[in-house]
């Protein structure tokens, strides 16, 4: 299974903005208020350059998995741990964007649908194209819809200017202070993107020479999405109301109204948010599993990802009657310990380990 450069790019530019189309906006806003965008803007150059650092440490190992290089790096108990905490990471991406996707099915489109049945029909969905052609298929799937999902999202932020108001960003610093924007930043860019899941896709691409530019500029595009979503919120609904929004960003599309003719452009904005959050399901179901194959290694990775999907679904339906589970998104252990280790600390540390062993091979062939 191999991914063009094209077709990863789209695959971690859809993955990314589906990511910051949902949570860190409104976590920012909480605590930022109008000054919510400066936390984006520092929270995407915090993941712009974990990104690269998660390439370099791909880039020396490029012919090998996550869970084959971090146990050559690492020793077997260690490196399998370590690859145990992604796993963990990865399934809570399923469930959280999932959940999140099935709630706003269930608020905008099937008001009177039971939500389990709206989750087994993703949960299917999703396990069924990774069954059927894995990577492959995803990636397909990804370069077809990835053009009309960035276009749509991208000029939706600009159909209603009559709504915008600058002033309601101002003033700038004084009203929140470093430290609140520093505190926004730190909760925010966590829930920004996944730069994790390039572990194990670059294995997959290609061309591992020109991989690494294709997903820089994969996640540069989000960031910058992210950056104009936030601001023209703050634009048009102002920092009160975009904290307590449940989806920011489809809120957008309720306000456009250009000559009362335009209007409802929500109707193109739902399918195409939902095609992303397939995208972004599938790659997450097919990367855990095909890791879970090597982890333990059980080859038919298949069934592993039917066997995944059907503890996704109980650990969903689980956490939706159970309160503290709800309220997990701002646990300091996740925030100030979890995501820095496997995003920031991490990385480093196996870049570090690669390094000191490329010169060291390169001094013993010298």
């Amino acid at each position: 299974m191999k991914v063009s450069n094209y077709q990863m790019f789209w695959l971690i530019n859809i993955s990314s903005m589906i990511i910051v189309s949902y949570l860190p906006i409104r976590l920012a806003a909480e605590i930022s208020h109008q000054d919510a965008w400066i936390c984006i803007v520092l929270g995407s150059m915090i993941m712009m350059i974990a990104t690269w650092v998660i390439l370099r440490v791909c880039k020396q190992n490029k012919d090998k998995t996550l869970v084959n290089f971090i146990k050559d790096l690492l020793g077997t108990v260690l490196g399998k741990i370590i690859v145990a905490v992604y796993f963990l990471n990865w399934f809570m991406q399923l469930s959280l964007i999932s959940k999140g996707t099935v709630e706003f099915q269930n608020l905008v489109m099937l008001h009177n649908t039971p939500m389990i049945v709206i989750l087994i029909c993703l949960l299917f969905l999703v396990a069924y194209a990774v069954y059927k052609g894995g990577i492959t298929a995803i990636s397909r799937c990804a370069e077809v819809i990835g053009p009309f999902f960035v276009v749509i999202l991208f000029v939706q932020l600009f159909l209603n200017p009559q709504d915008m108001d600058i002033k309601r960003i101002l003033p700038i610093y004084t009203d929140s202070g470093w430290i609140h924007i520093l505190k926004g930043t730190f909760i925010s860019f966590n829930y920004l993107v996944d730069p994790s899941i390039i572990l194990m896709l670059f294995f997959f691409a290609e061309n591992k020479r020109t991989a690494s530019r294709a997903i820089l500029w994969g996640t540069a595009t989000s960031m910058l999405w992210g950056i104009l979503a936030t601001l023209v919120l703050l634009f048009v609904t102002g920092p009160q109301m975009a904290a307590n929004l449940v989806v920011p960003v489809y809120t957008l599309t309720k306000f456009v109204s250009i000559l009362n003719f335009v209007q409802n452009i929500d109707a193109f904005y739902i399918p195409l948010w939902l095609f992303g959050a397939f995208i972004k399901l599938a790659v997450c179901l097919f990367i855990l599993s095909y890791g879970l194959s090597e982890w333990t290694g059980f080859k038919n990775w298949k069934l592993i990802a039917w066997l995944t999907t059907c503890l996704w679904l109980s650990y969903v339906l689980y956490s939706s009657y159970n309160i503290r589970i709800s309220f997990t998104l701002k646990n300091s252990l996740l925030i100030g310990f979890f995501y820095p280790f496997i995003y920031i600390v991490m990385p480093l540390i196996l870049w570090m380990i690669s390094s000191i062993r490329q010169r060291g091979k390169a001094k013993s062939i010298g």
